[in-house]
């Protein structure tokens, strides 16, 4: 979709608070703009020039309706305007909040790579900066432009009911404001559009270094990072200045031109108030010449407030115009129709090559079966595909080249939700949600109990430590606050055990607890998986001597498999990797 298709797809939901503000608006204005003619009528009203005197003859009945009608109407001004105000604010908190939905919608729909390749940092500047302008820039547009375009057609009414003469010569004079304006803002456009990148890379670093503070502080780096933050901070204020300059000469020159124009329409009303005697057709008086002289302010006044607002309306444009890029991008492709007949049992690799990158492959030729029941261990140096191999079995990404079947079918046949279910996964990085304990560990069961919880807990031998906590299960708790990190990782084990999945995936499940709780947490995770498969991958190849079967990897390819006892006897690579550990 076109900017212009989202815009008028966010805008069209909004059509009943659009045509109250239009008429609010209109209501307003014309009352707002019909009091500088009625106080011309009121001034002729009292006498008029003759013979270049003014004489006095007040018409005190006119005069009384003159200026009750302009209190009459100076009211409705107030209240108008303040439905209008109202109204709009409404409509764009609305519009606004219907964008950030599908910003996070859309953030939660594409696929991982996508959200590996881009910096979060960009990610959140989208999420809150980008929306933010964007809030502002559509409320200055339904404020300032749609007011100030209203404005004028009312006010280009309303002089030629004044004097047609002088009506034409503000409409001819009048472009010359719009010139300057567009001329400044083309200036400043780039301007804006590099401020926008460089925040996103400022959000980007920030983010980094608060996620990673512990270790910025523990490496003494706290001098360089500032320094950095610094630099990439003083570009942006360069830029922003830049671009505010440019965009502050918008209004002072259309209000240089502004002002201009009424000197020439005051000098032109006196000379033919001064002629009007003598050419009828002229049609000046002293109450014309007032009413006109307040018009032409007021038509120059939403030219100045519009170019006013130039700044906000080219950082809202910039930063819809990003936000409607990252909408269109693909989405995780999901073509699975076929439903697998019933729990997850054999899975099977067939000759899977896989890559990040295109032409540096990670896996090569892999093909491999894990049975019903199995306890399979993958084990490996550093960058062998250990990690990549569960990315694959969980279609976070999928092969180049080759399949995975479950149960026969084609993994890319079988709708991601229903592959997924049917695993459980406990990562070496843990992941904790802002909530209580209770919260966080029915993430893997909404619909479960209390009970189920608190037994899941006693499982994962958590259920000791929560009960420590100031308020028990019920304890908030967030990614970097409330526990330690051994505490977080018992919570996604505790988890998995109220899951109950028909696969575990284990990557490094135990690496942060002591060596006491993870014979206690293996002896569990024993007892639920029994005929039931899991995969480990372990670093500490101590715990994964009871493995049915081990694959050992190096460089994308199996070199080794086997169970602990034959892979020793061969004294291979597993042997070395084994034997190193107790050097």
């Amino acid at each position: 979709m076109t900017m212009k298709e989202y815009l008028l797809r966010y805008v069209g939901k909004q059509k009943h608070l659009i045509l109250l503000s239009l008429v609010s608006v209109f209501v307003f204005l014309l009352a707002n703009l019909s009091l500088p003619k009625l106080v011309g009528l009121s001034l002729d009203a009292i006498g008029s020039i003759v013979d270049g005197r003014f004489l006095l003859a007040i018409d005190f009945p006119l005069l009384t309706i003159y200026l009750s009608v302009g209190l009459v109407l100076a009211v409705l001004g107030v209240i108008f305007d303040f439905i209008f105000e109202y109204t709009i604010g409404i409509m764009t908190q609305r519009i606004v909040k219907e964008i950030r939905d599908d910003v996070f919608a859309k953030i939660c729909a594409v696929p991982i790579k996508s959200i590996d390749e881009r910096k979060h940092g960009d990610l959140l500047q989208l999420e809150i900066q980008d929306v933010e302008n964007i809030a502002n820039g559509l409320f200055s547009v339904f404020k300032q432009l749609v007011q100030g375009v209203l404005s004028i057609l009312i006010t280009i009414v309303l002089m030629f009911t004044v004097n047609w003469i002088l009506a034409l010569g503000i409409i001819v004079l009048s472009p010359l404001s719009l010139f300057v304006s567009k001329f400044v803002a083309s200036f400043s456009h780039r301007h804006f559009k590099s401020q926008s990148a460089l925040m996103s890379d400022l959000n980007a670093l920030s983010l980094e270094s608060i996620s990673n503070l512990e270790t910025l502080k523990a490496l003494q780096y706290e001098e360089r990072s500032h320094q950095d933050f610094c630099a990439r901070d003083e570009k942006l204020r360069e830029e922003g200045r830049i671009a505010q300059f440019s965009a502050s000469w918008t209004n002072p020159t259309t209000r240089f031109v502004n002002n201009t124009i009424y000197c020439v329409i005051g000098i032109a009303g006196i000379v033919m108030i001064l002629y009007t005697a003598s050419y009828p057709i002229l049609g000046m008086t002293m109450g014309n010449l007032t009413s006109f002289l307040s018009y032409t302010n007021e038509y120059t006044k939403p030219f100045n407030e519009i170019s006013s607002v130039a700044a906000e309306f080219e950082t809202a444009q910039f930063s819809f115009r990003r936000i409607v890029s990252f909408l269109n991008g693909q989405d995780d492709v999901d073509e699975g129709k076929e439903s697998l007949n019933g729990p997850v049992e054999d899975i099977v690799f067939e000759d899977v090559t896989f890559s990040y990158e295109e032409g540096q492959h990670l896996i090569e030729h892999f093909s491999q079966e894990i049975k019903k029941g199995q306890k399979v261990a993958i084990v490996g140096p550093t960058g062998a595909g250990k990690t990549t191999l569960i990315n694959l079995l969980m279609r976070f990404y999928d092969p180049v080249s080759g399949l995975i079947r479950f149960d026969g079918i084609d993994g890319r046949s079988v709708p991601k939700k229903d592959l997924r279910g049917n695993f459980g996964m406990v990562l070496q990085d843990t992941w904790i949600f802002s909530g209580t304990i209770m919260e966080n560990v029915r993430y893997a069961r909404p619909g479960s109990t209390d009970e189920e919880v608190i037994e899941a807990c006693k499982e994962a031998h958590a259920d000791n430590f929560i009960r420590t906590l100031p308020h028990g299960y019920e304890t908030v708790v967030s990614a970097k606050s409330g526990l330690s990190e051994g505490e977080r990782q018992l919570l996604t084990i505790a988890r998995v055990m109220l899951a109950k999945p028909q696969v575990v995936i284990l990557d490094e499940a135990t690496s942060n607890v002591d060596t006491r709780t993870e014979k206690l947490i293996t002896d569990a995770f024993d007892k639920v998986m029994e005929g039931k498969t899991s995969i480990v991958i372990a670093h500490r190849l101590s715990t994964i001597r009871e493995a049915d079967l081990i694959l050992v990897l190096k460089d994308g390819n199996v070199i080794e498999k086997g169970n602990h006892t034959e892979l020793m006897h061969r004294h291979g690579f597993y042997y070395d990797l084994y034997t190193s550990q107790f050097r």
